[in-house]
């Protein structure tokens, strides 16, 4: 019996491309107002270099995108002049003015309904790779819980966090539908902890030669019916 739904976050429920680019540009803007040297680095190839050196030193934090970020405009702020104390201020600075547009997301259309329909029927889960603020984008009322990368210390497509997730919601693999739009961490992680999925297939991408999925839809409002179709086979 189902009873518990795992949902990704980006380009599932919102588009990401279009709201980092907004959350970038705000960024930017702020980066001018407090430091125009600051500004000039960040736009130049020296922050894919302090990028790059970042994750070889450190590859956990591809699992956490908060710290990576702070990081990043910390170095940044200090190679325009400041101190080590003041970078990391100005960065914590930067990186609020970013995450608060990071989280003004551009739903999908019907992406509300969606949730709340599931809802009322399911437990429902963030479970995420990103740093979405549930409570910051008004969804937290339609979950049962929220389970990041960063939480677990692991990113999608290990199971490890669809393991985590499952016993947060105190679920088995088999109780479990995940939903989500990047067949990579979603359909082939969730099949690998054993958990049914259904694939948000929206931009047409070519299926694999053996489709992992439990169901494939192509608009997100598609999403309850083919829970149905799983949850209640005929």
């Amino acid at each position: 019996m189902i009873r518990l739904i795992t949902l990704d976050l980006d380009n599932t429920l919102w588009d990401i491309e279009k709201t980092m680019v907004r959350a970038e540009k705000e960024l930017r803007l702020h980066l001018k107002s407090v430091s125009v040297n600051a500004f000039d680095i960040y736009c130049s190839e020296t922050t894919s270099e302090i990028r790059e050196r970042l994750l070889r030193e450190q590859p956990e934090l591809r699992s956490n995108l908060t710290e990576f970020r702070k990081l990043l405009l910390g170095e940044v702020f200090f190679r325009a002049g400041n101190s080590v104390q003041d970078s990391k201020m100005l960065a914590n600075s930067a990186f609020n003015k970013f995450f608060e547009f990071r989280n003004k997301v551009v739903f999908f259309e019907g992406a509300i309904d969606v949730l709340k329909a599931l809802s009322e029927r399911y437990k429902v889960y963030a479970l995420t790779n990103g740093n979405a603020d549930v409570k910051m984008i008004g969804i937290d009322k339609f979950l049962s819980g929220a389970v990041s990368s960063a939480d677990v210390g692991v990113s999608k497509p290990n199971p490890k966090i669809f393991e985590a997730t499952l016993k947060k919601a105190g679920e088995e693999a088999s109780s479990c539908i995940h939903i989500g739009d990047d067949y990579e961490d979603d359909i082939v992680g969730a099949n690998n902890a054993g958990i049914a999925s259904i694939w948000l297939n929206e931009r047409g991408q070519k299926a694999p030669s053996m489709n992992l999925a439990t169901k494939v839809v192509t608009k997100v409002k598609e999403i309850p019916h083919a829970v149905k179709m799983i949850a209640e086979p005929k």
